[in-house]
């Protein structure tokens, strides 16, 4: 298409963070822009793949988009930088191009898709075609359309939400896997957190086409086998694999057996009932029904076997397994727990229909989830004070019916307050207490009433900074603790973020930096990767001072530090403990900006 155009060169790695890639090489990027509107066509939105991306290293799959967020922003409202991760087969496709990094800036006049190709000569090609045919389609419908015209080729894709970017910050980013290309369900994975399918949709850019013939690496790497072996059966893992095969902890989706029996699984609004109304959602009693089954699938080449897809059950006769029938959802414990129990929704039809319908729109179902569930609490308390509300009052705890309307109508750019996420919307109704973000950021599926790390994670609760479960496990109350905690032990999660690997690989950093020797020929010790995750973490966070962040940015919500006697776990995280903590852990990290030198 004329008006157009893309231009490539080869660029000098001037450091171990432009070699690593991912998070590190982009807010390197990052901060060459100011950005006040993360929308504004001169705003950066960059895809970019790690050292690993796409390589025999097993989990090697990731993607990343980075941008300065329409979703995590300032008191004063100012996006910061972060970025968002997913699997499939996408990220293998545009390695095999030779391409690992392509940044996105201006707006096209019409909708359009990029085609990334290799011509006859084998020259990677740029090439921007209309997408008028995919306006207003779903993530799966526009993939599948795309397939019939490439049919060597993955995708991703922005949903209604990324469309209606300017009414929906929660937008994401669809990457298609190859079990879905192949079934035609509705199976891809997802650049959930931060809004990414807003910026993408605000250059009318409504897919990105990675369109070529699959190669293999022709080297062999046996040094490797014993690292991919630990990778896919290794302790790391475990908890991750298959149960039913006698060696697994049977995915995320069993942390709802660490969690509820102590009372410590979200429900309506991350306030535990105490109760064991969630019980039927657990797998095993999901299986037990006897309608549903649920079926164990990996990613393009993994061993791991992390997702846990729903399907109806078809009845084969007496003594027989039954038949997979229409798939449902794919479930992870963070969109089950947060489209079902935190909503008061305790069906697992009903939690399966809406996970898909949020993915399938192209909402992050974090986001959108714990948005919702602030909004069923606002209502609940406006009528418990007899006062009226200022949202739709048929958004309420535990109306399926409604929640699902709530999906469509926040998609399609009709619910606006919604769609900008918990922050702004509690902002605007004037109670913020309950609203359970830190710098618009929603949290995750693990309480934060015992996880004072979360305001510092940079792109995330669970994905960026690891102390969210560290009080369930460990149990450790002291100060001292805590801020060690999340200035060091907490950063090391990065680390996955930046090389191209799914966080379920979990094997240590000399196995890892071993595996990058292998397969690269790159040189690196476990201190370079634990530097580079350190500066990592300290350019992100100069990033957000950057951005105008200050203390107050990093408080928590007020109720987050009330005293939850239902939950089974000791209060400790009060105010006044969060306090000291905080102003610890901003005094190590700006010291830690003067010693690096960030």
């Amino acid at each position: 298409m004329s008006g157009y155009h893309a231009s490539k060169r080869e660029v000098q790695a001037r450091d171990l963070e432009d070699a690593l890639g991912g998070a590190a090489r982009a807010f390197k990027v990052l901060e060459r822009y100011d950005v006040d509107d993360p929308y504004d066509p001169k705003a950066p939105l960059i895809l970019n793949l790690g050292i690993l991306s796409g390589s025999q290293f097993m989990t090697g799959l990731r993607t990343y988009f980075h941008g300065y967020s329409p979703l995590k922003a300032s008191l004063d409202d100012k996006p910061s930088a972060m970025w968002s991760a997913g699997s499939g087969k996408f990220g293998t496709k545009i390695k095999m191009m030779g391409v690992d990094e392509v940044i996105f800036t201006g707006r096209a006049h019409k909708p359009v898709y990029l085609r990334i190709y290799e011509d006859e000569t084998g020259r990677v090609r740029f090439e921007f075609k209309s997408a008028a045919a995919l306006v207003g389609m779903r993530i799966n419908a526009k993939m599948q359309h795309l397939k019939e015209i490439y049919p060597e080729a993955h995708f991703a894709a922005i949903g209604p939400a990324g469309e209606n970017y300017e009414n929906v910050a929660m937008a994401c980013i669809g990457l298609s896997t190859v079990n879905q290309l192949r079934s035609g369900d509705m199976k891809a994975r997802f650049c959930g957190r931060g809004g990414m399918g807003g910026i993408m949709g605000s250059k009318n850019l409504l897919a990105i086409v990675a369109d070529v013939k699959d190669k293999k690496d022709p080297n062999k790497y046996p040094d490797l086998a014993p690292i991919n072996k630990e990778v896919m059966r290794g302790e790391g893992s475990r908890r991750f694999r298959d149960k039913a095969k006698g060696d697994g902890g049977g995915g995320t989706w069993s942390n709802a057996h660490a969690l509820n029996p102590l009372h410590a699984m979200p429900e309506n609004n991350f306030n535990p009932t105490g109760t064991d109304i969630s019980v039927p959602l657990y797998r095993e009693n999901v299986e037990a029904r006897g309608d549903l089954v649920v079926k164990d699938e990996a990613c393009f080449l993994c061993g791991v076997a992390c997702h846990k897809n729903v399907y109806e059950a078809e009845d084969q006769g007496e003594g027989k397994k039954p038949k997979l029938g229409k798939f449902l959802a794919k479930l992870d414990y963070e969109p089950l727990n947060l489209m079902s129990s935190n909503i008061g929704i305790f069906d697992i039809h009903h939690a399966c229909h809406l996970v898909d319908m949020v993915d399938d729109h192209g909402m992050d179902s974090i986001s959108f989830g714990v948005t919702l569930s602030y909004a069923m609490e606002y209502n609940k308390r406006r009528k418990e004070a007899g006062e009226e509300t200022m949202i739709p009052d048929w958004i309420q705890y535990g109306d399926y019916e409604n929640a699902m309307k709530a999906v469509v109508e926040t998609a399609h750019g009709r619910l606006k307050l919604l769609g900008q996420g918990s922050k702004r919307l509690s902002e605007g109704l004037g109670a913020t207490e309950y609203a359970m973000h830190c710098k618009g950021m929603e949290f995750p599926a693990y309480l934060p009433q015992f996880n004072p790390g979360y305001p510092w994670a940079l792109a995330g609760g669970h994905m960026s900074m690891r102390t969210y479960l560290l009080y369930v496990f460990e149990k450790e109350k002291g100060l001292d603790y805590w801020v060690e905690a999340i200035t060091t032990r907490g950063l090391a999660i990065i680390r996955d973020d930046i090389l191209g690997v799914c966080k379920f690989s979990a094997i240590p950093h000399p196995m890892m930096a071993d595996a990058i020797r292998i397969l690269t020929g790159l040189n690196v010790t476990a201190e370079d990767l634990e530097k580079v995750i350190r500066r990592t973490f300290l350019r992100g966070y100069k990033l957000e001072k950057k951005q105008g962040f200050v203390e107050a940015d990093y408080n928590m919500p007020l109720e987050v530090h009330n005293e939850y006697p239902q939950i089974e776990l000791e209060h400790f995280n009060s105010k006044e403990f969060f306090d000291q903590v905080k102003t610890q852990v901003v005094a190590k990290f700006d010291e830690m900006l003067v010693h690096e030198g960030i």
